[in-house]
């Protein structure tokens, strides 16, 4: 049994034998932490534009992403040299005749390679407080973020360390292990986006964010698929990591990490540790040299890996060609090449491409079943369609609204579902016809009039509730919403504007508006024939002064610069059919608001063919560390909404509440 003395000692000499990847991540670190603050300290010290301490927090601390990214990259290349031991059998054949157990010389390498990693972060990083406190602008508390920066720099580490290290226990080439390692970075990813592929194309009717025919399981995936993303793989997982919880604070140098986070990175890289443990008990001295550690992986991962390249290249075909022959045809050539190009990595021999062929049969099944499976709608997701006796309740929803809505607690409603239950209405046989269309014409596939995108809810007697997505003949719609629109308590329901107080509205930062060339025509078209007066009067009387100075100046004529530049004349004199956008002040866009819940309140509330114009609502929303994130309501205008319109010209009119933009 080693001691902890002689571990001691056996870490220190690997150390010492890896000296060449110390003496690399030293290099790269002193650019990327002391070398990167150090420049722009010494360009803005003879600059004098901006703070030495605004540098300061730029370039150290939290959320520096160079410094994240090149902390995985080493965690990387040092599992990789570290462990390449495992790939040689006549390397292992010695170690394993030192008497050392396998799980404590794995051990020993294992920390020889994190102190290659941790004694030069921890010099550069004291090196660059060492800078700070020459220029004058270290402070304690920018240490102490250093000091949680530092910690979460070693967790980081640790975590690609130990993914790494886990990706070469289950490889036998360095070749395979890089390979390994960009197969666990990307694989859920990719996957991800192949069975968006096929929902989004396939199966069309399936609405964003809602509960479908597929129940709670799609509901949760649609609803869990950011975590899932970001958790796809402990690389992502680094690369990706940003403070979250109401606990977190906002630093000089960035935001607090939490102790969630904290917790996770000390849990992640321990369990992938013990895991290498226990692949370095199981693993035979024969895997050195092969592709695979475990020989009965290659077909698991083959097949694993075949069939999303398969599928993707069915729906790339599908995009181009819509021939189901042709589909097929590159599903079964692709997933069959697919195999065979890695059955010649596993064995490099191009005799044995084809040594496993019921790798590429189970390859085929499982491509092509589910790629009939969505291309042809086998569990009739598509065609779905409630019977009308079956129904309690419906509710229908412009996908394009544009508008939020809010909860009691004045909460944005992200979920489709939610939304559209808000709007439900016992009026079945009003909005059983635009289901029918639509379903219709997902069948018929053929768009050849005027359709908008709607988004469906079914309430069934039962209870269950089931969300599509349509494409529905306008013109049914245009009824159904008009007959809808005569309930004063579903207009409001539908329009969350009609609601809004003024409390509300105290909220409102300010009101992009735009409209068409004819419109901005009519509002502004007398009030720049006063401009123009005032323009040319206000010239004239810096022309006259100027001449005056002239005569004054004994004989020497002196050029004197008109105030008013080319640039505000052209902002004051341009053509107004080139201007097509407005933005309010805060009050004027209160009582645009105001103004524009009356027209809407007293109009039928359709925009389908009348609106000539959008609005833009952006709200006041506190900054969230380094970035400001702006919530917003788009609400379109139409010409007969005469209050709007008096608003916009007056606010046009009055000097500095708008501010036109061509």
């Amino acid at each position: 049994m080693t001691s902890r003395i002689s571990f001691f000692k056996l870490t220190i000499n690997e150390w010492k034998k890896l000296g060449w990847l110390t003496a690399l991540q030293a290099l790269l670190f002193a650019l990327v932490i002391p070398f990167r603050l150090l420049l722009p300290l010494a360009l803005e010290k003879k600059a004098r534009v901006r703070s030495l301490a605004d540098v300061l927090y730029e370039n150290v601390g939290f959320e520096k992403t160079l410094t994240t990214v090149t902390i995985v990259a080493m965690g990387i290349l040092c599992a990789l040299a570290v462990f390449s031991y495992l790939h040689s059998r006549k390397r292992l054949d010695f170690y394993y005749s030192l008497g050392l157990r396998r799980e404590a010389l794995f051990l020993v390498k294992f920390a020889a390679g994190t102190l290659t990693f941790v004694i030069p972060f921890l010099a550069n990083q004291a090196l660059a407080i060492l800078i700070g406190a020459l220029y004058g602008v270290m402070s304690a508390t920018v240490v102490q973020e250093m000091a949680s920066a530092i910690l979460l720099g070693i967790l980081f580490f640790l975590t690609s360390y130990s993914a790494a290290a886990v990706a070469v226990l289950l490889t036998g080439k360095t070749l395979t292990s890089v390979l390994a390692i960009g197969t666990l970075s990307v694989y859920l990813p990719m996957l991800w986006l192949v069975v968006c592929g096929c929902q989004e194309m396939f199966l069309p009717t399936l609405c964003p964010d809602g509960a479908t025919f597929l129940g709670e399981a799609y509901k949760l995936y649609l609803t869990g698929r950011r975590v899932m993303l970001d958790r796809s793989s402990p690389w992502i997982m680094i690369l990706s990591w940003r403070a979250d919880g109401e606990a977190v604070r906002q630093g000089l140098t960035g935001m607090w990490p939490d102790l969630g986070s904290i917790c996770l990175f000390l849990v992640l890289p321990a369990l992938m540790t013990a895991l290498c443990l226990v692949l370095c008990r199981v693993r035979k001295t024969e895997a050195a040299g092969k592709a695979l550690a475990f020989r009965w992986t290659e077909g698991l991962i083959k097949i694993l890996l075949a069939v999303p390249a398969a599928l993707f290249v069915g729906m790339a075909v599908y995009e181009e060609l819509n021939s189901v022959v042709w589909e097929l045809c590159f599903v079964a050539v692709f997933g069959a090449l697919a195999c065979v190009i890695m059955e010649f990595i596993y064995r490099w021999d191009i005799r044995q491409a084809l040594a496993h062929k019921w790798h590429i049969v189970v390859t085929l099944a499982v491509s092509l079943a589910i790629f009939l499976f969505f291309r042809f709608d086998l569990c009739g997701i598509n065609t779905y369609l409630p019977e009308k006796e079956e129904l309690a309740a419906m509710s229908v929803r412009f996908a394009n609204g544009g508008f939020s809505y809010y909860d009691e607690d004045g909460e944005k409603i992200r979920n489709e579902q939610d939304i559209l239950r808000m709007l439900e209405t016992d009026k079945v046989d009003l909005l059983y016809p635009l289901a029918e269309d639509g379903v219709r014409n997902v069948q018929e596939g053929d768009f050849d009039g005027y359709y908008v995108s709607l988004n469906m809810e079914y309430r069934l007697k039962s209870g269950r509730t089931i969300c599509r997505s349509y494409m529905v003949k306008r013109d049914l719609y245009k009824k159904a919403q008009r007959e809808l629109m005569k309930d004063k308590g579903y207009r409001e329901n539908y329009y969350p504007i009609l609601s809004w107080d003024d409390a509300k509205l105290e909220k409102v930062g300010s009101v992009w508006v735009d409209l068409p060339q004819e419109q901005w025509e009519k509002l502004t078209q007398e009030n720049y024939k006063m401009q123009e007066e005032k323009l040319d009067e206000k010239l004239k009387e810096q022309q006259d002064a100027n001449d005056e100075k002239t005569t004054k100046g004994l004989g020497v004529e002196i050029e004197t610069s008109i105030e008013t530049s080319a640039d505000d004349r052209e902002w004051e004199y341009s053509d107004p059919s080139v201007m097509n956008g407005m933005t309010l002040t805060e009050e004027a866009s209160r009582r645009l608001i105001r103004a524009y819940q009356k027209d809407l309140a007293e109009s039928n509330g359709l925009f389908t063919d009348e609106s000539v114009g959008m609005m833009t609502i952006v709200w006041k929303t506190e900054p969230k560390g380094e970035w400001t994130y702006y919530n917003y309501d788009r609400y379109m205008i139409r010409e007969d909404f005469t209050r709007t319109m008096e608003v916009l010209q007056k606010a046009y009119e009055e000097d500095g509440a708008g501010d036109m933009r061509g």
